[in-house]
């Protein structure tokens, strides 16, 4: 008797944590380059992709190496780097460090404007915007060369 109560309490234990434990969501294609990114580039300190969902009218970030960021609205980091088709440069102070935070446009394979990328760099001796802003540039052509269409960014990761 003993041993078929114990394994009534273990089903109901594992149905409860069934009904109850949230699914998780399906990594998308963009949050998975996000992930290729940093784990390609040892100077980076943070990198979010930003782009209007389908259906949607409002831009937000939609892949991050910070969870909490994701859906969060686009700012004016992003609107510029859109709007204007140029880096968006900002130095910050992030846990007392500064760093640089650059935000390019990344474009499908039409060049027309999809998404942003916004790159942190870790601070370097000597760093200077211009520098920041040439490597940004040329990892958001390593980022457009995996993502071909707008549709891309939204589909499920591979």
């Amino acid at each position: 008797m003993k041993s078929v109560l114990t394994c009534v309490v273990a089903i109901s234990g594992i149905l409860l944590n069934a009904q109850t434990s949230k699914p998780q969501p399906e990594k998308s294609f963009a949050q998975q380059v996000v992930e290729e990114m940093l784990a390609a580039h040892p100077e980076l300190v943070g990198l979010e992709l930003a782009s209007t969902p389908p259906g949607k009218k409002q831009c937000v970030i939609i892949a991050s190496n910070e969870a909490k960021q994701i859906g969060a609205k686009c700012d004016k980091d992003e609107f510029t780097a859109m709007r204007t088709d140029k880096p968006f440069v900002e130095k910050e102070k992030e846990g007392g460090t500064e760093i640089y935070d650059v935000t390019v446009a990344i474009h499908d394979s039409q060049g027309k404007t999809i998404a942003t990328a916004g790159i942190d760099f870790k601070p370097e001796p000597g760093q200077q915007e211009v520098h920041v802003t040439q490597s940004a540039q040329q990892i958001a052509k390593e980022i457009e060369e995996k993502i071909k269409t707008k549709e891309r960014l939204f589909s499920p990761a591979r």
